[in-house]
């Protein structure tokens, strides 16, 4: 396996500062004075059931509430997200279309080949209002009971491992971290990329894959409960409650996935939809109704006002783009 040049492995450990803007706000005027005044498109990223779509209807119907308009919900999965990206940047600006950005369609697939878009000028990041978490799940029976015993097993049986992640691994931000994984254990996986964490899930317990890579929600916490799966690690330090004790990768190795789950729209808003937006979000992620959702599907609420998303969107921009790098060299050089 291809050595990695020093310091590509910092991912979250040791990020530096992108310094170009993100956005390039158009605050002209105010097209629509009365905004909103019919419902409001929400693209949402990835396939419907997963924790993506379930956490984003449940924010919309907290906003919708407070702006006074209904959200209405669009699925648009694939590519890792890239496809909601691309509707958003067509979109035009007025408030009215807006999508769910996630670490994949806005940290990794600017540097895909899977992309038609390289930078992040074409968005405005107007609010965070979850982070996910990203348990790494095996069925019960399996014969791993820890994070170790599985890696040791997967150093033995190269590329047995068959690891299920939403999106391919060049435009998962799953697979980047478990890529950089790979080359701190020396160790070989297989990615099967799917839609959504629901189709995971089944795939998970009917035994078609090794191992869940994607995110936590009611639905896979009850099989875990019930003993049918069993945790063996985290991408993130977002854990479950009661398997708080079980190490992350950012634990063992120093560093984990990047973590945002928010609302971006085309750049150019009207200056007055824009605040009535950062208005709004602020006040949706107090809302309880919406809480208690978050609650249930074992999703935290963590906002971020645009100021704030930006700057983390901003550190982590730069050190994505270096990893992406090195994968897509050594994808050639597999390709030959």
């Amino acid at each position: 396996m291809r050595k990695v040049a020093k310091g590509v492995l910092l991912f979250i450990a040791g990020i530096g500062l992108l310094t170009f803007p993100l956005q390039d706000i158009d605050l002209a005027g105010a097209a629509d004075p009365d905004y909103p005044t019919k419902p409001i498109t929400l693209i949402i990223a990835f396939g419907a059931g997963g924790t993506t779509d379930l956490t984003a209807r449940a924010f919309g119907e907290a906003a919708g509430k407070i702006l006074g308009q209904p959200f209405v919900y669009v699925n648009k999965a694939g590519a890792g997200g890239t496809l909601t990206a691309m509707a958003v940047a067509s979109a035009k600006p007025d408030g009215y279309t807006m999508g769910t950005c996630t670490p994949s369609n806005v940290l990794v697939a600017p540097f895909s080949d899977a992309s038609p878009y390289r930078d992040l000028s074409r968005f405005t990041f107007v609010a965070n209002y979850a982070n996910y978490i990203y348990p790494l799940l095996v069925k019960s029976d399996a014969p791993w009971k820890n994070w170790k015993e599985f890696i040791e097993w997967a150093k033995k049986n190269p590329r047995a491992a068959k690891i299920a992640i939403t999106g391919a691994r060049s435009v998962a931000s799953q697979g980047l971290v478990l890529w950089q994984l790979e080359q701190k254990e020396q160790v070989e996986f297989t990615y099967i990329p799917m839609t959504s964490s629901a189709d995971i899930l089944n795939a998970t317990l009917g035994g078609h894959v090794t191992m869940y890579g994607s995110t936590a929600d009611a639905v896979n916490n009850v099989y875990i409960k019930e003993g049918k799966l069993r945790i063996l690690s985290y991408l993130s330090n977002e854990k479950l409650p009661g398997y708080e004790n079980i190490p992350s990768l950012q634990d063992m190795y120093g560093f984990g996935i990047p973590n945002l789950l928010g609302i971006f729209t085309p750049k150019g808003l009207p200056d007055n939809v824009l605040k009535k937006l950062e208005d709004a979000f602020a006040k949706a992620v107090k809302d309880p109704d919406f809480v208690s959702t978050m609650k249930r599907l074992y999703t935290p609420v963590v906002y971020m006002n645009m100021a704030q998303m930006n700057k983390y969107i901003n550190d982590m921009y730069k050190p994505t783009g270096e990893i992406m790098k090195v994968l897509k060299a050594e994808e050639a050089k597999a390709r030959k």
